[in-house]
């Protein structure tokens, strides 16, 4: 089960950084979501990054199906939002982390459709606090958050890698 759960909190803590990067800076965002013509207010952009950081402190110290759900709900719509930057062919900032210089890629498609499923698995067998997931073994819970922000970490460095047809397309 912990397996599991580092997963999803790896998708977590994908979701808090995004928050609190829009919280911070919602003007990348904000010009993303006008490109699409969808409501693009900064105030929206703030809330919105503080509803992400929110559900990810949540899924951390409450556990269990409502924060894993809202995941999964947040997940699906920057499903659908990234997918329509990738087919508009724009290499302009998606603005997911704020002032981070990154476009919308398939990759980002791929990682929101697994975040999708990983919170929806983890609202069926739900994951629980991260006080209570190791019960006695309490000394596993110092390498265990390594691992998840550092595996947070690594999704994101892939993300911001420049993809192939971009590389292509600034050539």
């Amino acid at each position: 089960m912990e397996y599991a759960a580092a997963v999803y909190l790896i998708a977590a803590v994908l979701l808090g950084a995004a928050g609190a990067s829009k919280t911070v800076a919602p003007e990348s965002a904000s010009a993303a979501l006008a490109r699409l013509h969808l409501y693009h207010r900064p105030w929206a952009v703030r809330l919105l990054g503080v509803v992400e950081l929110m559900v990810a402190v949540c899924a951390f110290i409450v556990g269990g199906i409502v924060p894993a759900t809202a995941l999964a709900t947040l997940y699906a719509g920057f499903t659908v939002v990234a997918a329509a930057m990738v087919r508009s062919g724009s290499a302009e900032p998606c603005g997911c982390f704020g002032r981070v210089e990154m476009p919308a890629t398939p990759r980002h498609v791929t990682l929101n459709v697994l975040a999708v499923v990983i919170g929806l698995l983890a609202a069926a067998w739900p994951v629980e606090a991260i006080d209570k997931l190791f019960g006695a073994r309490q000394w596993v819970l110092a390498p265990f958050l390594v691992f998840v922000v550092g595996g947070a970490c690594g999704v994101f460095l892939w993300l911001s890698r420049p993809s192939r047809h971009l590389r292509a397309a600034r050539s």
